[in-house]
């Protein structure tokens, strides 16, 4: 019991500080870091990796398609929510599947909205640049668009 809490007060004051755009940052890495392990263990036929690292991947696209803000409707955000419900339909058939194409296409669409975040809300290569639209960052994709038949 006493461990836990020491465990649960040291992650606070690590994350204590950090701005919602710095933890957006870390659960876009944290999401593709376990695509990449899921994939390690689709590849080393370790159920128990594949299967870990493909929930916890679960959950963080869970967490960022929650981080969008609810009050939001423009294309954009449209977009993202789209993209979100099509990756969080598409990762639980790799359970079943074994299909790493899913994973790709799932790490690479992440990676390009890390990329973007790091761009244009973080301002990585100077001040932000003006918003960019989604769709255009993703041509021939629509938040209806069937996950399956894109690619990255």
């Amino acid at each position: 019991m006493a461990a836990t809490a020491g465990i649960n007060k040291y992650l606070n004051n690590h994350y204590e500080g950090m701005s919602p755009e710095q933890l957006i940052l870390l659960l876009f890495k944290a999401a593709l870091d376990r695509i990449q392990k899921a994939r390690e263990g689709i590849e080393e036929k370790d159920l128990r990796k594949r299967g870990e690292n493909l929930s916890k991947a679960i959950a963080i696209v869970s967490e960022l398609n929650a981080s969008v803000d609810s009050t939001m409707d423009d294309e954009n955000t449209q977009f993202l929510r789209g993209l979100y419900a099509a990756i969080l339909t598409e990762l639980p058939k790799v359970s079943i599947t074994n299909d790493t194409k899913i994973l790709d296409r799932a790490h690479g669409y992440l990676s390009k909205l890390k990329e973007i975040w790091e761009n244009e809300v973080m301002g990585k290569n100077g001040p932000p640049a003006p918003r960019k639209n989604l769709a255009k960052a993703y041509p021939g994709v629509a938040p209806t668009t069937n996950f399956s038949s894109i690619s990255v």
